[in-house]
């Protein structure tokens, strides 16, 4: 089993770090400084190495630092054991908008195009609210999971957002339309939905199944087998026939919300402490509980299903969890590279690392 590695990392004009060159261990790497100095703006430049979204749900232009025009990502991977280099533009004029990225000097055309050439989990404040929080939380981290592990459904799913995007369009202009011209745009879009959704169904379900067990057993452990969780996939379809019957049963209800009420963007996921519902039930630290076992089972799902280990990013959240949460953790996560930011290092009990100091947006390596 190999090991993914972050071996080097070059930034330029991302977010308020204008410049920096930086080696870093294959061990633990933990950053530190005071708050908005720059510790998450680090982790987030690693975390886009995967060709995803910005965990922190930002714009492109929120990428760029202030009175720039672009900002620049280059680093050197070590993976299967040889050095792969990933340079990812992120730019903002006239003739040119959108991440762009290359592959070992090769065009990569979009960002996104570098799914499952770099492997890498990501744990942050956000997601200590993915129990409590909306659905739209759960449906995300699946997603997120699943881009990684299959290259192809980032095409997938953003294929569906677009004829999700048309379909709502339509709806919301219908009166604008003939009848017969409605009727059949319409269809056009709900066959290519039900498809789609049919897809992306699979493989949630796939997934979940394999979290739940997999997160059971970490979270049978953190609670001395006091507690047990579950997790189901709430789905408004689940047979091929489905998806489009039921779109089409939806289409009068859609006409009137002036949008399409169902389908697997407005699908959840349960999470189930003792057999009630996590979100009404499960005290504060149950909840960190079952999302720690989530983001351990995560890893688990993406080393086993990818053959390698993943790099863990750990955005300021360690402060967040008690020390037995801490230690848990740091634990399972034993033989991977790690990065860890926080505002006080002196709360993490961490014998041998690496540690970087973020100021103003410069970074400097302690010695």
């Amino acid at each position: 089993m190999n090991n993914c590695c972050i071996k080097t990392l070059s930034l330029e004009n991302f977010r308020n770090i204008k410049r920096c060159q930086l080696s870093f261990c294959d061990g633990i790497n933990v950053i530190t400084g005071e708050n908005g100095q720059g510790k998450t703006n680090l982790i987030e430049s690693l975390w886009l190495l995967t060709g995803a979204k910005s965990f922190r749900g930002s714009k492109d232009r929120d990428l760029i630092k202030k009175d720039e025009y672009y900002s620049r990502i280059i680093s050197t991977l070590s993976q299967d054991d040889y050095d792969n280099k990933i340079e990812i533009l992120i730019a903002d004029t006239d003739s040119k908008k959108g991440r762009y990225a290359r592959f070992n000097d090769t065009d990569q055309k979009r960002a996104v195009s570098l799914a499952g050439k770099f492997y890498c989990v990501v744990f942050c404040p956000q997601h200590l609210t993915l129990v409590s929080g909306s659905p739209s939380l759960r449906r995300k981290f699946v997603d997120g999971a699943l881009c990684q592990i299959y290259p192809g459904y980032i095409k997938l799913f953003k294929t569906f957002e677009k004829y999700l995007e048309q379909k709502n369009s339509l709806l919301k202009n219908y009166t604008k339309y003939p009848l017969k011209e409605f009727n059949e745009t319409l269809d056009i879009y709900n066959q290519n939905l039900a498809y789609l959704g049919q897809e992306i169904y699979k493989k949630r379900k796939q997934y979940i199944d394999l979290l739940s067990q997999k997160a059971k057993i970490y979270y049978e452990k953190i609670s001395s087998g006091r507690e047990t969780i579950d997790f189901f996939y709430n789905s408004f379809a689940t047979q091929p026939n489905q998806f489009y019957d039921y779109l089409i049963e939806n289409i009068e209800k859609d006409k009137r919300a002036g949008f399409s009420t169902c389908g697997v963007q407005r699908e959840d996921i349960e999470i189930l402490i003792n057999g009630e519902p996590a979100k009404e039930f499960a005290s504060q630290g149950q909840q960190r509980s079952i999302v720690l076992s989530m983001k351990l089972a995560e890893s688990d799902i993406l080393q086993e299903m990818c053959m390698i280990n993943p790099v863990i990013l750990l955005d300021d959240v360690l402060s967040e969890l008690d020390f037995k949460r801490q230690e848990y953790l740091l634990e399972n996560i034993e033989g991977k590279q790690v990065f860890i930011s926080s505002c006080d290092e002196n709360r993490i009990n961490l014998a041998k690392s690496q540690k970087y100091l973020v100021k103003d947006g410069e970074i400097s390596q302690c010695i």
